[in-house]
């Protein structure tokens, strides 16, 4: 990712600032910071940028959605391969005028992170059945769980004793009925619509 001018929309909120005029509204200062990040400026993730650069790539198909996780008002920027969120997803927030990056992962293919319609996040990991770990982001960017749904659906590689097939949901053994009930009561009914993530343009000049 080149280093380029900041994106129009934050220079203008920039130069008013700087001229006498009302200081930017944060949420509006967060979007410009977004759309100069996604338009190939990584300035605002100082010594994060070395982390992140690598999987914006122009040929990198990647799609974003804007959502507001901590509570705070102000959106976080969310970040994904299309179609295939384990290749690399991503989450960004604005603050006092700088980026930081709550979660950046291209490399655990069977593991990725994506958001719920009310703002809960979802690991899910999926090797020998899945695991759905519910979480909440706080504004500094710490998390506190909220459930755990476990299944387990294959044998263990190499013969395992454990039970198969297994299913738990917040740690307490449950039958499968069970585990789907509430596998839809706090994950697939609350999935953010398809149509809800654009698709990134990518950075022109690359």
């Amino acid at each position: 990712m080149n280093r380029k001018p900041l994106a129009p929309v934050l220079a203008l909120l920039l130069l008013l600032s700087g001229c006498g005029g009302p200081p930017p509204a944060p949420e509006a200062e967060a979007r410009a910071a977004y759309e100069a990040f996604l338009a190939g400026d990584a300035a605002l993730l100082g010594d994060q940028a070395r982390f992140v650069e690598p999987y914006f790539s122009a040929s990198a198909e990647l799609e974003y959605l804007l959502m507001d996780l901590d509570g705070d008002g102000i959106d976080e920027l969310l970040v994904q391969w299309a179609e295939f969120p384990g290749a690399y997803n991503g989450v960004f927030h604005y603050e006092d005028g700088a980026l930081s990056v709550w979660q950046n992962d291209g490399v655990e293919m069977s593991c990725w992170d994506y958001p719920l319609r009310d703002g809960t996040m979802v690991r899910q990991y999926d090797h020998g059945g899945s695991s759905f770990r519910l979480f909440r982001y706080f504004p500094g960017g710490e998390t506190e769980d909220t459930a755990l749904l476990y299944a387990r659906t294959a044998p263990d590689n190499g013969g395992s004793l454990r039970p198969c097939p297994y299913y738990e949901v917040d740690g307490g053994e449950v039958e499968e009925a069970a585990f789907q009930a509430a596998l839809e009561e706090l994950v697939t009914g609350w999935l953010v619509p398809r149509e809800d993530w654009t698709p990134r343009r990518a950075p022109e000049g690359e």
